[in-house]
């Protein structure tokens, strides 16, 4: 059995001080003198990368193999970025840090060694696949009180990361607190036209029959250059700023083309849909909504959310009915913060 410390630098273990940190350049001047030039950084990235199926590989493989296999992603993850310096933290975790002048550079990361990580590993003559989640952070300063920032982040990352199944990156500098929501307004508006959005899935399993009888869409948003924007950071901006109505429409539009793809491949499930409270009382919106889904003929459900103050809610709900249920027999539910009563229409309570 291979054996390795708690700690163990793969990459970059006999750099220290500040030339670990940021690189530096030598330059030969008049009479032959070298002078040694710290390397310009504008940034600072830590990457967490976790074995997500390390318990169901360690099963099959054995604790004494599986404890050696963060070494072998280790060293995959080494050639991808031969400047890092990759710390062996733990049997199922790596830390990843390096720097560059631009911000891009670790989304460009992530998506490197998640291209090569997706490549079976070859493990004593048996290919495997392991599955590796990635969270990450940026910082714009380098400091020991930034390096705490950026371990925070990193870590808030990876639990964001292991709940949206999706590599996450933070910024230091951009926590809730320090948003620029204006700004953050105006990049939505540009991401709703150019596709920066997409949408994940959540099934809703009938626990009775123990199948999958619908999904639910979550929107999300891969920001160009802030990475992912969590939904409770750009919900609440698109109901201030009013966006709300052409992302709410922009995701019953792909969820209609999605149902369509899920029907062709034998899947005939009821696509259900979120839709803010505030828009209930939108007359024109709840006909473009009515409109849309008669054309399509797609099975969509909508989940009231009680993200607005919602005045009469049985009203509402009873008005939304009359204009999109009977029309395209849709479902329709109330979602809050302690339940989801959401049913299919004609199913008794108490039926999921």
């Amino acid at each position: 059995m291979r054996q390795f410390p708690q700690s163990h630098f793969v990459n970059g273990a006999s750099q220290s001080g500040s030339a670990a940190l940021s690189g530096s350049v030598t330059m030969t001047g008049v009479g032959g003198v070298s002078t040694i030039l710290p390397r310009p950084v504008a940034w600072q990235f830590l990457i967490l990368a976790e074995i997500e199926n390390f318990g169901v590989l360690r099963r099959h493989l054995g604790r004494p193999r599986a404890d050696t296999m963060i070494v072998d992603v280790a060293a995959r993850i080494g050639t991808v970025l031969s400047d890092a310096r990759i710390v062996i933290a733990g049997r199922d975790m790596i830390e990843i840090a390096f720097e560059s002048e631009a911000r891009l550079a670790l989304d460009v990361a992530i998506a490197a060694l998640e291209a090569a990580l997706d490549q079976p590993f070859d493990i004593d003559g048996e290919s495997h696949r392991i599955h590796v989640q990635f969270g990450a952070a940026a910082g714009a300063t380098i400091g020991d009180r930034d390096e705490v920032h950026l371990i925070e982040e990193a870590e808030r990352a990876l639990a964001d990361a292991r709940s949206e199944r999706v590599a996450v990156a933070r910024d230091v500098n951009a926590g809730a607190a320090s948003i620029d929501r204006a700004q953050l307004a105006s990049d939505l508006t540009i991401a709703i036209d150019t596709e920066e959005l997409f949408l994940q899935y959540q099934p809703k399993v009938h626990l009775r029959r123990q199948e999958i009888t619908s999904v639910e869409a979550l929107v999300r948003w891969k920001h160009a250059t802030r990475g992912l924007v969590l939904p409770g950071d750009f919900i609440p901006i698109a109901e201030e700023s009013r966006d709300i109505i052409a992302l709410t429409l922009w995701t019953i539009r792909r969820s209609i083309r999605d149902q369509k793809t899920l029907v062709a491949h034998g899947h005939d499930l009821r696509i259900f849909i979120n839709i803010a409270g505030v828009l209930l009382a939108d007359a024109r919106f709840v006909r473009t909504v009515c409109a849309l889904v008669e054309a399509s003929g797609a099975r969509l459900g909508f989940e009231i959310t009680e993200t607005s103050v919602i005045r009469d809610p049985e009203s509402a709900i009873a008005n939304l009915k009359q204009t999109v249920w009977k029309v395209v027999n849709s479902a329709v539910g109330v979602s809050d913060f302690q339940s989801r009563a959401v049913r299919e229409p004609n199913e008794p309570e108490g039926g999921r």
